[in-house]
Parts: structure tokens; sequence; C-alpha cells
């Protein structure tokens, strides 16, 4: 496989993994205050279809709550990261090995806008939520395929 069909044949895996994960992060960051994590899946060399498998971090504190299937073959390693600092998110990269052993990557991330849960304080011991924590879009960004350069220090 060229490196220009491995990458089209990853793109769209991608794009399909991304639509999928998507509402599972924003549900579980809205349960959660964070997102989750999944683990690099196995290396796959050339675009081969692998079955994609659920791995995930033992320091998870609501692994019941990581509640995501992808049930199509995938062509690349891929990990879930978040991270949470001014801002919280999370990450996806794919990793796609060729034959002649060069690695490439490549990476889309997502950031929260978030609309914080409105309150009746009448009663200041009990207030009434009014609109519950929600999230009115996403600040996404992509990543170009980029070789992965092994430097030995």
């Amino acid at each position: 496989m060229t490196l220009n069909q491995l990458k089209t044949k990853a793109n769209t895996k991608l794009g399909e993994f991304w639509n999928l994960l998507l509402p599972k992060q924003e549900a579980y960051f809205l349960k959660h205050n964070k997102f989750f994590q999944l683990l690099v899946t196995s290396p796959v060399v050339d675009g081969a279809d692998t079955t994609f498998v659920v791995t995930k971090p033992n320091d998870e504190k609501h692994p019941i709550d990581v509640d995501f299937e992808f049930n199509s073959p995938i062509p690349f390693a891929i990990s879930v990261d978040e991270w949470v600092g001014k801002t919280a998110g999370f990450s996806i990269t794919a990793t796609v090995e060729l034959p002649d052993g060069r690695v490439f990557t490549r990476s889309r991330s997502a950031v929260p806008t978030v609309v914080e849960a409105t309150y009746d304080n009448t009663d200041i011991d009990n207030p009434i939520e009014l609109t519950p924590k929600s999230v009115s879009g996403w600040t996404v960004g992509t990543t170009a395929w980029s070789e992965v350069i092994d430097e030995t220090i």
C-alpha cells in the first residue's frame, strides 16, 4: 500500500472514530468534569485491518462509564488522551507504520465550550438547578500526517 493510499484509508476511519467518540466524551465530561482516556492499541503495519479493542487505563476513576465501542476494523494504532489545565480537552493520535519501518502520526484535539449550570438561589441553603451544565460547541484542531523521526540522544 502506498503512503497516500494508507493516509486515505486511515483518514476515513479516523472520521468514523471521531464521530462516535465525541458524543461519548461529552457525556463523560458532563458527568465527571473530565474526559476519559484509552490506551494505545497494538501497532499496525501497512494499513492492515485490525480489530479495535478498548484498553482502559488502570488509573481511570470511573471505568464503568467509559462506554465506547468501535466495531469497524482500524488500519492504525490509536490512543485517546485527556488533559486538564487552563482548559480541559482530549485528543486522539493515530499512528501508521509502513513496511519499510517509517512511522507517521496524525492527531485531533477538542476543547469544549462549556455553559455552566444556572441556579435559583432564592433559598441559599437549597439552590435549585434551573439549567444543567452543557457543551454548546467544540474547538477542534487537526494536524496533518507527519513522519516520526527517531532521535537518539
